[in-house]
C-alpha cells in the first residue's frame, strides 16, 4: 500500500479514556466500544523504506468533546513503519506544529528553561516571570517555554543504529517550518520485534508524548517464520496517555507533580484530564473466536504511567520483550510495561464466550499521589464458532552476551527534589546533576562488555533507557514486599527497565564495536527526562578508551 492510498484509507477513530474508582472492580460489561482498527502501515520495498513525516495539529473528537492533537501526518497513533534487517530507512520529518494549550489566565512562565537546552540549569531561585530584557535574549535563543514546546525530532527506540549524523541523533533540533532528512542502515543482526519512534528533543518529550506522538518501528525476521505464529492473526496495539485541558489540548506549561485522579498540575495551574486510548481508540473491543490464537505486539507509548496489562481471565504468552525476541515461550498471568516498554505475546481466546476486559491494573510506581487507579483500556470479545489455534513452545535464537571479561563497572545513583529549590518546578538528577547536553558523562568503549549499578535515592520508580544498546539485568535489590510485577529473567533483553524505589538495579551492557558516537541514557518518564533526569555517553571506537 503506498502513503497516498494509506492516509486517505484510514479514518481517525480516536476515542477518550475511562478512569475507574480505585476501590472499583473491572467490569466488562463497563462500555461497548468500536473494533479495534489496525494502525496504516508501510513496508520497505527492495530493501529501501522512504517515507515522509509531517507534524501537524489535527482536530478530531474524543468521546463526546472536541481535541486537537499533533500528530505524524494526521495519524493518532502514527503509521506503522515494517521493514528487515540490512534495509535502509528513510524518513522526512517536517515540523509544522503550531502553538496550542496555551492557559487562557496567565502566560507560562517565558524564562522556565529546562535542564541543559542552554548549558545550565536555568533560572534556579527567580521569580517565575522574568525581566523584558531577559526574556528578550532567551526569546531570541528560542529557549522560551512555548519556543520549547514547538521544537522537536525523531527518536527511533529499540533501533541499534548510528546515534550520529542523520541517523538516530537526539541532538536535532527542528523547529517550527524547518524539516530534517534520517536516514537509518539497519544492521544486519538487528533483532526482529516491535519498536517505535517518537519525539526527542530535550525539554518538549513529555509535551509532544501527552499529545500521541508515536508510531510503531517492526522489524520482521526469523521469528515471524515459527509456524505457529505465521498463520496467527497479528495485532499491533500502541497505548497512549493523553494529558489535555479544558479545551482538548496539551497545555503548553511547567509541570509538577501532585494527587489525586490527574498526576499532574500546570504552571500555571489549569484543569485537566488523563486519557488512555489503544490505537487512538477509547475502550476498543478485540475479537476472537474460542480457541483461536492471536499474537499481540504491545507498546505503551505512555510519557508517565506504568501499564500492568491484564486480560481477565486470559494468561499472555510471551515470545519477545523490548523487540528482542525469546528462546521459548513463557506463560505469565500479566505483563507490566513501564513507559517506553514494549510486550510481544501470544492471546488463546477461552472456549466460554464472553466479554474481557483488558486493563491496567492499579499499581503505585512512587508516584506522590499514591497509586494509579485501574483504568480499563479495551475488552477481549470471545464470541462465534470454535477456531483452532495452537501456541509454540520453541521460537528462535535470541543474541547472545559476548563471553568476554567486564571491561568496567560503573554505579549511577538516580535522584529528585520536588521543594522547587533547584528551580522552577521540580528536577531530577543522575549522579547529582541535571541535564547538560554539553557534557560527557560516561565514555566507553565499543565493542566492550561494561556493568553498571543503577542505584535509585528516590521514592519514585525510575524506569531507565539506554539508546542503541540494550541490556541484560544481572541483579535487582528493593523490590517492594507483595509487589509481582517484576521479572528478573536475566536471560531477557531489555532496553527500559524500572529501578525499585529505594533501590538498585545491576544491568551488562554489551557496546556494538560498529556503532560509535554521543547518545544517552535517561529515565522513561518523560517529564523526569526533560527535568534533569538523564546524560550524556559517549561510545568511543574499539581501541581509544584509555
Amino acid at each position: 500500500m503506498d502513503r497516498r492510498t494509506m492516509l486517505k484509507g484510514t479514518g481517525l477513530a480516536v476515542a477518550g479514556g475511562f478512569l475507574l474508582p480505585k476501590s472499583a472492580n473491572v467490569r466488562a460489561d463497563a462500555a461497548t466500544g468500536e473494533p479495534l482498527r489496525d494502525l496504516p502501515e508501510v513496508r520497505s520495498s527492495g530493501g529501501v523504506l522512504d517515507e515522509q513525516l509531517d507534524m501537524v495539529a489535527r482536530s478530531m473528537r474524543v468521546g463526546d468533546r472536541p481535541v486537537t492533537l499533533d500528530t505524524y501526518s494526521g495519524e493518532f497513533p502514527g503509521p506503522i513503519f515494517r521493514f528487515r534487517p540490512g534495509d535502509q530507512v528513510r524518513l522526512l520529518l517536517r515540523n509544522r506544529m503550531r502553538p496550542m494549550g496555551i492557559p487562557a489566565n496567565k502566560l507560562p512562565p517565558m524564562c522556565a528553561s529546562h535542564p541543559g537546552e542552554d548549558g545550565s540549569t536555568g533560572p534556579p531561585h527567580g521569580p517565575v516571570e522574568c525581566a523584558p530584557h531577559v526574556a528578550g535574549q532567551v526569546a531570541a535563543a528560542g529557549e522560551t517555554l512555548p519556543q520549547t514546546m514547538l521544537a522537536t525530532n525523531i527518536h527511533t527506540h529499540g533501533l541499534q543504529v548510528s546515534p550520529e549524523g542523520n541517523a538516530d541523533n537526539v541532538f536535532v533540533r527542528i523547529d517550527p517550518l524547518g524539516q530534517h532528512q534520517y536516514v537509518y542502515d539497519i544492521p544486519d543482526d538487528q533483532p526482529a520485534g516491535l519498536h517505535w519512534y517518537h519525539p526527542h528533543f530535550h525539554g518538549s518529550t513529555s509535551h509532544q508524548g501527552w499529545a500521541g506522538l508515536s508510531g510503531p518501528l517492526i522489524v520482521e525476521g526469523d521469528i515471524d517464520e515459527v509456524p505457529e505464529l505465521a498463520e496467527m492473526r497479528e495485532r499491533t496495539i500502541v497505548i497512549n496517555e493523553l494529558w489535555l485541558d479544558e479545551n482538548g489540548e496539551v497545555p503548553t506549561a511547567l509541570v509538577v507533580p501532585t494527587g489525586g485522579p490527574v498526576p499532574f498540575s500546570s504552571i500555571p495551574a489549569v484543569p485537566t484530564t488523563t486519557t488512555f486510548t489503544l490505537n487512538g481508540q477509547l475502550l476498543p473491543e478485540v475479537r476472537m473466536r474460542p480457541g483461536e490464537t492471536q499474537r499481540w505486539r504491545m507498546l505503551n507509548a505512555s510519557p508517565h504511567r506504568a501499564i500492568w496489562l491484564h486480560v481477565d481471565g486470559h494468561p499472555l504468552h510471551q515470545v519477545g520483550v523490548d523487540g528482542v525476541p525469546l528462546a521459548r515461550t513463557r506463560r505469565v498471568p500479566a505483563t507490566m510495561l513501564s513507559a517506553g516498554n514494549r510486550v510481544e505475546f501470544v492471546v488463546r481466546a477461552g472456549q466460554r464466550p464472553g466479554r474481557y476486559p483488558i486493563f491496567a491494573r492499579e499499581y503505585d510506581q512512587g508516584h506522590p499521589g499514591g497509586a494509579r487507579p485501574t483504568v480499563q483500556l479495551g475488552t477481549l470479545v470471545v464470541t462465534g464458532p470454535p477456531a483452532p489455534g495452537q501456541i509454540p513452545t520453541t521460537l528462535v535464537t535470541p543474541p547472545r552476551m559476548p563471553d568476554r571479561p567486564v571491561a568496567r563497572r560503573r554505579t549511577l545513583v538516580f535522584s529528585g527534589d520536588i521543594t522547587g529549590s533547584d528551580g522552577i518546578g521540580v528536577r531530577f538528577f543522575i549522579d547529582g546533576k541535571l541535564y547538560d547536553h554539553h557534557r560527557i558523562d560516561q565514555t566507553v568503549e565499543a565493542g566492550t562488555v561494561e556493568e553498571w549499578r543503577l542505584v535509585n535515592d528516590d521514592v519514585f520508580q525510575h524506569p531507565f533507557h539506554i539508546h542503541v544498546n540494550p541490556f541484560q539485568v544481572t541483579d535487582v535489590k528493593g523490590i517492594p514486599p507483595g509487589d509481582t510485577s517484576w521479572d528478573t529473567d536475566p536471560s531477557i533483553w531489555w532496553d527500559v527497565f524500572r529501578l525499585p524505589p529505594k533501590g538498585e538495579v545491576t544491568i551488562r551492557t554489551y557496546f556494538r564495536p560498529d556503532i560509535t558516537g554521543k547518545t544517552v541514557y535517561h529515565c522513561h518518564i518523560l517529564p523526569h527526562e526533560d527535568n534533569g533526569m538523564m546524560g550524556n555517553v559517549l561510545i568511543s571506537p574499539p581501541g581509544e578508551v584509555s
